[in-house]
């Protein structure tokens, strides 16, 4: 179910299409909830749809259509149709009773579905280990594990991955960066190469390195051996710090990849002559190409260079490979840096049998930090980044997960410091929050309430909205599943606090001497309660008891 209302609207207009003798898709058959509420609740709009097959007015079948349906169904409480065929229907708060009931009920488990036998897999972050996480790897950070966890209540078996690049020249150049930050502590005059990670966690490594050899490595040459030894302790020091910010900012990775394990066993080997078998490949001034443009890409790809090393790219799609033969659909979380990236890497995918189609990859635009109304700048190598634990320190996990969900995925995203951190109605995570405790406390103080079956007393206009907008819940994560975009979860949340800050100002929840209405109002605000600390744990978030 995703929608209790509009699931029986949409079998009502399948009864009415039947008796009339119209046929369409059922897939066609859409029910809005109207925007202009002062029209009605829900617009259904199949007349413009039928008009075109049929070549008769919108106007006409959506008078015959409404003719039929009138109203004899106990949810309508009112059926017209307007121009240009728009049919208009009102409901009946009464039936919103079971959608309630449900949702106290089950409770977390409203909306899950049962196990698909599908398997997710989410690649987030997958940042160099050669730093802290900054705002950008947060960001994917966020979004990747907000979808994961909607994507499992929908029923999907879930893996979040993290890629952990561990190979290549960035691995060589922070092994040197702590190698030199270490010379230092021991009592060499050393300067950094220009070419080097310059943060607070290099000269942190350098210390911990330190602690664990004392001066055994001072003066140590940097040659081969030595410079593997700080690559490695180089790798678990900065994994270990960046396991310590991810489990703060609320995210489990299910699975840490390494790069290094796809140079082992001849998998790269092995893929390369399956595709020069297949006819995929062709050597052009010394280097190898992968025929890509037949597939969509704009040119042909090199992979292995003159030199007989391997091209980014090509590690890459043995990686997808590799996932695809423990996956059934797979949803990568990229910088914006990589829009330029994705034909090549679907190219390559088809051509080695898999279907493209199966995964999406969403590229994540960047995020600025404003404060007092001015940007602040990042430079990773400069070490002056602005990291995940920075912007932990100063707003929290709560502010700093809302913010990075609160924008579509194609949208930059600017954080005001200012606003994160005021504890007002001005603050959109506080807003939201706000809506959970302050219901918490109404019911606290009603020791004696019990949940009813029957709400046919909420009849006032923000009532009905937010019966409405309760129902629309399971539509949200509908369109996530679909869409993946979990920023409609925080628009959602954000108008859910909206409608009812606006109904706790104007009507009262407790009435005294009517004890119906106020049950029925305490029930209401209970599921309201329980659908906010629903969506809020969806994206990583909070439900305080008290503010």
């Amino acid at each position: 179910m995703n929608s209790y209302v509009i699931n029986e609207l949409t079998n009502i207009v399948k009864d009415a299409l039947v008796n009339t003798k119209y046929e369409i898709d059922e897939n066609l058959i859409v029910v809005e909830i109207n925007k202009n509420s002062a029209l009605s609740d829900y617009a259904i709009p199949i007349a413009m749809v039928l008009a075109k097959k049929y070549k008769q007015r919108p106007l006409d079948i959506a008078q015959t259509l409404v003719k039929h349906i009138h109203q004899k169904y106990p949810l309508i409480k009112k059926i017209d149709f307007v121009a240009p065929g728009f049919i208009n229907i009102d409901i009946n708060p009464e039936v919103f009773s079971v959608l309630l009931m449900k949702i106290i009920k089950e409770k977390f488990d409203y909306g899950r579905i049962e196990k698909r036998n599908i398997i997710f897999n989410v690649e987030f972050i997958s940042a160099n280990p050669t730093g802290l996480l900054h705002l950008g790897h947060a960001r994917n950070g966020a979004i990747g594990d907000s979808l994961s966890n909607i994507l499992a209540l929908r029923g999907y078996d879930v893996i979040r991955e993290y890629y952990i690049n561990d190979a290549g020249k960035q691995i060589s150049v922070l092994a040197n960066s702590i190698y030199v930050n270490y010379q230092n502590l021991c009592g060499a005059r050393l300067e950094l190469p220009e070419e080097s990670y310059r943060g607070t966690e290099i000269h942190d490594a350098a210390i911990a390195f330190k602690k664990e050899h004392a001066t055994k490595y001072y003066k140590e040459p940097f040659a081969e051996s030595t410079s593997l030894m700080f690559q490695k302790f180089g790798i678990k020091y900065m994994l270990n710090e960046i396991k310590k910010d991810l489990k703060k900012f609320n995210i489990k990775i299910d699975k840490w990849f390494s790069e290094l394990t796809l140079y082992q066993n001849n998998i790269i080997p092995n893929l390369i002559k399956k595709l020069e078998e297949q006819g995929h490949t062709y050597l052009l001034d010394g280097g190898l190409f992968l025929k890509t443009t037949p597939f969509g890409d704009d040119k042909d790809r090199v992979i292995v260079k003159k030199d007989g090393s391997y091209t980014y790219m090509l590690p890459d799609l043995v990686y997808h490979h590799v996932k695809y033969q423990r996956s059934d659909l797979l949803i990568n979380v990229w910088g914006a840096d990589h829009y330029g990236y994705i034909p090549r890497i679907k190219a390559g995918l088809t051509m080695m049998g898999h279907n493209a189609n199966n995964l999406d990859i969403l590229c994540m635009q960047m995020v600025k930090v404003i404060d007092n109304g001015k940007e602040q700048k990042m430079s990773k190598r400069a070490g002056t980044s602005i990291t995940l634990r920075n912007m932990l320190d100063i707003i929290g996990t709560d502010a700093l997960r809302y913010f990075m969900v609160s924008r579509s995925i194609e949208s930059s995203l600017d954080i005001e410091l200012e606003v994160a951190k005021k504890q007002t109605t001005d603050n959109p995570v506080f807003y939201a929050q706000y809506v959970h405790a302050r219901i918490n406390q109404i019911i606290k103080n009603q020791p004696n309430f019990k949940v009813v079956n029957e709400i046919n007393l909420l009849t006032n206009h923000k009532e009905k909205e937010l019966l409405i907008t309760l129902d629309e819940y399971l539509l949200v994560l509908q369109r996530i599943e679909n869409q993946h975009q979990p920023h409609l979860l925080t628009n959602y949340i954000q108008k859910l606090a909206k409608l009812f800050h606006s109904y706790y100002n104007e009507y009262k929840v407790i009435v005294p001497d009517e004890p119906l209405i106020t049950t029925q109002r305490l029930t209401l605000v209970l599921a309201i309660k329980q659908i906010m600390a629903n969506a809020l744990n969806l994206i990583g978030v909070k439900a305080p008891e008290k503010m």
